[in-house]
């Protein structure tokens, strides 16, 4: 506890060493203020922006897209990883393919999302689906695969069925590394969501921080950044707590 505990007061330390940095170097003169902001100034725009309800509106489009497509990635990684443990060559045969696609890129494929579902939430959430499944999938099936072959064998000499070998054994075996898929692919979907919506103009925070970006309000760039960061880091810390109660639960 006492270690956790230094940990977080070592982050909130460095947090708030780098804000006084930025502070003083933008009042200071040394950094010219169309490019950065003061976070004391962010932090009064982004008071502003909720008060008037504008950053909350937009905060609704990104987390209704951003949890349709979280969603569908973790049911459909899921699905797709026990399916490709379980018929190891179709599995040994996609996954590579899989991965490649997933090392490339994908954001340059938006004009073929846009061209199949349009200017809208479709294609933010779509583009989002297909990042987010391919960690997810990966890691199931690799964490199944994983798992040592004397804990199977114990289930068998217990006379477990199929299903209470999965359920009782290997899947618990293999939550670090799904867990792991998981943290993965929230992060992709989200990136991707965000990343849409700032190439697309199509609605939520990346439209917010993307308008704000072309008409120069850089205070108003800054607030929807950082909610931004802030989102992330909640979301994060709620999977993280999830995987230590999940952990503790089978272990």
């Amino acid at each position: 506890m006492r270690g956790r505990l230094a940990i977080r007061l070592g982050r909130a330390g460095v947090v708030v060493l780098a804000l006084l940095v930025i502070e003083a170097a933008v009042r200071g003169g040394l950094v010219s203020r169309l490019i950065l902001s003061a976070p004391s100034t962010v932090a009064v725009k982004a008071w502003e922006d909720v008060r008037s309800g504008e950053l909350l509106a937009h905060l609704g489009v990104t987390a209704g897209e951003f949890g349709l497509a979280f969603f569908v990635a973790l049911l459909l990684g899921g699905v797709f990883g026990v399916l490709f443990f379980r018929f190891r060559l179709v599995g040994g045969a996609v996954e590579p393919l899989a991965l490649a696609f997933f090392a490339a890129p994908s954001i340059l494929l938006y004009p073929v999302f846009m061209t199949l579902f349009g200017l809208g939430s479709a294609v933010v959430v779509s583009m989002a689906i297909v990042t987010g499944t391919i960690p997810i999938m990966v890691n199931v099936s690799a964490g199944l695969s994983g798992v040592e072959r004397i804990f199977v064998k114990l289930g068998l000499s217990l006379q477990a069925t199929p299903w209470q070998l999965f359920w009782k054994v290997m899947l618990p075996a293999a939550t670090p590394a799904i867990f792991s898929g998981i943290r993965m692919g929230f992060t992709y979907t989200f990136i991707s969501v965000i990343a849409v919506e700032f190439l697309l103009f199509s609605g939520g925070l990346g439209r917010l921080v993307s308008w704000r970006y072309f008409v120069f309000d850089t205070e108003g760039l800054y607030s929807g950044i950082a909610m931004v960061i802030v989102i992330a880091a909640v979301v994060n810390s709620v999977v993280r707590l999830a995987e230590e109660r999940v952990r503790a639960r089978w272990t």
